[in-house]
């Protein structure tokens, strides 16, 4: 998560791509009353790697519960470990009414770290579940930049970049996700998605900015 304030928009380097989208269809479930009390620093969890008599995720809630975490933390675990994405929000970014979490997933083989942005109703929304649709990979934009960069793909997690304010009382926020052919290597570019939130802190849109 950013450790600075958010960049503003990015004002004309910022070329628009789609319209208004429906949020993504992969959310966690219910994550009611998050907030910072709902993170958890994290504890050594190799004994649940290779625990052989309970479950990952049943030993990552033990784990918890033994540290003495937060009510709102186990809370937060189990409604991740229900929707099948066992794990545990490790940081957590007020944003007007709503939120980021930052969740940890320490049984993923591979990018162990995600984002769920998380309105005032509760509704989890994970950032990096589809950070490409197949709309947008039918623009010419894309094609374009697939015609250069044909092995490139999107790797999680987002980063939040800007921030600004709407004239209804709402805002929106600007997340980055590098564009590249693996792990390590050089970033091609990033795709910028926004997200709009109304003023009750309720998440109500996706829209696909920008390949920069």
């Amino acid at each position: 998560m950013p450790s600075s304030s958010p960049r503003p928009w990015l004002g004309s380097a910022v070329l628009a791509l789609s319209g208004l989208a429906a949020l993504p269809a992969v959310q966690a479930q219910q994550l009611n009353a998050v907030d910072a009390r709902a993170a958890w620093p994290e504890r050594s969890l190799s004994a649940c790697r290779t625990a052989q008599a309970e479950a990952a995720d049943a030993c990552l809630l033990r784990t918890m519960q033994k540290s003495g975490a937060r009510p709102q933390a186990i809370a937060a675990a189990k409604a991740l470990a229900a929707s099948g994405n066992p794990g545990f929000i490790s940081a957590w970014r007020p944003l007007g009414k709503a939120g980021l979490a930052t969740v940890t997933y320490p049984f993923r083989a591979n990018t162990n770290q995600g984002s769920l942005l998380v309105g005032s109703d509760g509704a989890a929304v994970d950032i990096d579940a589809e950070p490409l649709r197949d709309a947008d990979r039918a623009t010419e934009t894309w094609r374009t930049f697939a015609a250069a960069h044909p092995e490139s793909l999107p790797f999680a997690p987002a980063t939040l970049v800007g921030t600004t304010s709407s004239g209804d009382g709402g805002h929106s926020l600007l997340f980055s996700t590098p564009l590249k052919t693996c792990h390590a290597c050089a970033a091609d570019g990033s795709l910028l998605v926004s997200y709009s939130i109304d003023k009750a802190g309720i998440v109500r849109a996706r829209q696909l900015l920008a390949i920069k």
